[in-house]
């Protein structure tokens, strides 16, 4: 008789769970999957998970996990070691990986890998006779034009920028893009002049070019999904799953493509895309340990990382996947494998949470005007110094 697993999974996942759910629904696998969906945003679903691990409990016996989140979890003895008891890893890209392995032990299987990369209008640049924009400012001046010119553009350029995950990820991506970097050493540092660079950048493109909405800073991942969705927006910073969304029946249906993240002029070459990227955890507290370890090995398969990849735009963690075979069927694979090659990872740290949190709380004060950038990140290296460094 097939064991149901419960899993935990974030919103914006929800088609691929209920297309996971039916796989498994004959229980040939011997697992039967009931999925639940907590908030899109990274952040609030690390809380739930944080409330659920504090309190023992056996609610769920998988959930996905971030890519930071392994050292924190483990270093608290809230996840369990994962057997790879097919082999699913030893054909997956290395990074993936060794992210959920910690003191040699594995943690989570990959599910798929993320880079963010630079969403446009194509047929709107095509209109205007620009090319898609390579550097932050020429983001600025064809977002300016165009808003200037073309009463269907509402928006020049959205982004993350509420108070969760994705700000601290934005102004990484900006920080990085200047040729900054947050690792001094063994200290974290954010109130570098790149760092104050970045945020700046960041509040200009709302209050002084006037190209990012006022309400940015209360923003999220699949909030700004569906706003480019909506056809009235011109650029976009997102990840990877918005391609398989567009790409059906929607307003921005074959007048949209992906390019690399812009960056600061003179730092052409900098790697300023965030890695991002989900596994399968399983719960401590788990009474289905057994069964969960049989999903997490399941969706690592080559079999379902096929389906994540070229039905859902997620990017594969299998190697193999990586080819021309698979670009032909999913034409975005290609331009998000060239992303990848451009990527910086967070902070690897136990207290990244922590950290985010600080950064982003302190980045969206400056995104409204209550501080400065350079207050912003200086109340922030504050905290991070008596709590973190």
């Amino acid at each position: 008789m097939a064991t149901e697993v419960s899993f935990t999974h974030i919103s914006s996942f929800e088609p691929e769970a209920e297309d996971l759910q039916s796989r498994l629904s004959d229980g040939e696998e011997g697992i039967t999957l009931s999925p639940s969906a907590t908030p899109a945003e990274s952040a609030s679903t690390r809380e739930y998970l944080l409330n659920q691990f504090v309190a023992q409990s056996s609610e769920f016996d998988a959930s996905m996990m971030d890519v930071v989140w392994p050292a924190e979890f483990v270093e608290n003895e809230w996840i369990a070691p994962v057997e790879d008891t097919s082999g699913v890893t030893d054909n997956m890209l290395d990074t993936p990986v060794e992210a959920n392995t910690i003191d040699g032990e594995l943690y989570g299987i990959p599910m798929f890998t993320d880079a963010n990369a630079f969403y446009y209008r194509s047929d709107k640049l095509e209109e205007y006779g620009f090319e898609p924009p390579e550097t932050y400012m020429e983001v600025v001046e064809q977002a300016q034009t165009i808003l200037d010119e073309d009463d269907e553009m509402e928006n020049g350029y959205i982004w993350q920028g509420g108070t969760n995950e994705g700000l601290t990820i934005m102004w990484l991506n900006w920080l990085w893009g200047f040729g900054g970097s947050v690792q001094q050493g063994d200290e974290l540092v954010v109130n570098s002049q790149e760092g104050v660079d970045a945020l700046q950048h960041a509040v200009d493109l709302i209050h002084e070019y006037e190209i990012t909405p006022d309400n940015i800073p209360a923003s999220g991942t699949d909030g700004n999904r569906q706003t480019f969705q909506n056809g009235n927006t011109l650029f976009m910073r997102q990840w990877p799953y918005a391609v398989s969304i567009y790409e059906d029946d929607t307003p921005v249906t074959g007048k949209f493509d992906v390019t690399t993240m812009p960056k600061a002029e003179g730092n052409e070459d900098a790697n300023n895309s965030c890695l991002g990227g989900w596994s399968i955890l399983i719960n401590n507290f788990s009474e289905n340990k057994e069964a969960a370890n049989t999903l997490a090995n399941y969706v690592g398969s080559m079999e379902v990382q096929e389906m994540l990849a070229l039905e859902y735009s997620r990017l594969p963690v299998h190697e193999e996947l990586y080819s021309e075979e698979y670009y032909e069927q999913q034409g975005s694979l290609e331009i998000f494998a060239e992303a990848l090659q451009q990527t910086s990872a967070r902070p690897a740290t136990p207290q990244y949470g922590e950290f985010s949190k600080i950064v982003y709380t302190n980045c969206n004060q400056a995104l409204v005007q209550e501080k400065t950038p350079q207050e912003a990140l200086d109340d922030a290296q504050e905290d991070i110094d008596a709590n973190i460094n």
